[in-house]
């Protein structure tokens, strides 16, 4: 399997993991349609990727359903990218593609992972106009309207960050502001709220125009997505997906 088509798969893949083939036919599986013919029941070794909620498998019987997954052999060790199709009493995981486990390929496969968690935080990194190191020194309201504009109105707030230091882009005044959303509402409530005392690396882009209010400075930068307000102790990712963007040109 070529670097991209592991990749490819390991995108895909919300649970990926080493475990050994206990049966076929077994379990689970025949409570899904059409999983009679292809199931199989493998024990949960090192898990590789995973969601936190998943991450409780480890050790466990689990079965696995796939065009392939008759291919494996009772007793061998596999590396699975699957993901999940029901958490009951049973986990019943949909394989999308096996390995033969080896330490070869359980290395390859741990690279696979970091580059593919890696690449949204390069993106978000590759599309920014400014990058710095900062604290908010102080936050407030952008306006006070009577009633919302929307279910999921974003409530917008400015903080007025100081900066302490330019990762990326241009030289940068003492003090910028800085546009988020401080509703909690589910359509926001990932975004980084930016209140006094909040410090750590702002990865920021100028507003957007069809986000923002229409009498807002458009010089004024934004911060609304997840990735756009890290900790500290992030800069050494920050470092190495700029430098990843560069080598990428």
């Amino acid at each position: 399997m070529s670097n991209h088509e592991l990749l490819r798969l390991v995108e895909g893949a919300g649970f990926i993991f080493r475990g050994k083939v206990v049966g076929h036919g077994a379990g689970q599986q025949r409570a899904v349609s059409g999983a009679e013919d292809h199931g199989v029941t493998v024990a949960v070794g090192e898990i590789l990727r995973s969601t936190d909620v998943l991450k409780g498998l480890a050790g466990a019987e689990v079965t696995l359903i796939g065009e392939r997954s008759s291919d494996v052999k009772e007793g061998s060790s596999y590396v699975f990218f699957t993901t999940c199709l029901s958490l009951g009493q049973d986990a019943v995981l949909r394989d999308l593609g096996h390995l033969e486990a080896s330490a070869g390929t359980v290395r390859e496969t741990v690279e696979a992972v970091r580059i593919a968690e890696d690449r949204p935080l390069q993106r978000r990194v590759a599309g920014a106009e400014l990058i710095v190191n900062g604290r908010v020194a102080s936050s407030h309201h952008l306006a006070r309207p009577s009633i919302p504009r929307s279910e999921h109105d974003a409530d917008w707030w400015i903080a007025h960050v100081t900066v302490r230091g330019v990762i990326k882009g241009p030289k940068a005044g003492k003090e910028i502001e800085v546009l988020f959303a401080n509703s909690d509402d589910l359509a926001w409530y990932k975004s980084p709220k930016l209140h006094e005392g909040a410090s750590g690396i702002f990865i920021l882009r100028r507003v957007d125009p069809k986000e923002v209010p229409e009498d807002l400075d458009r010089a004024t930068y934004q911060a609304t997505d997840p990735l756009d307000f890290l900790p500290a102790e992030r800069l050494p990712e920050v470092e190495r997906a700029i430098e990843s963007g560069k080598r990428d040109r």
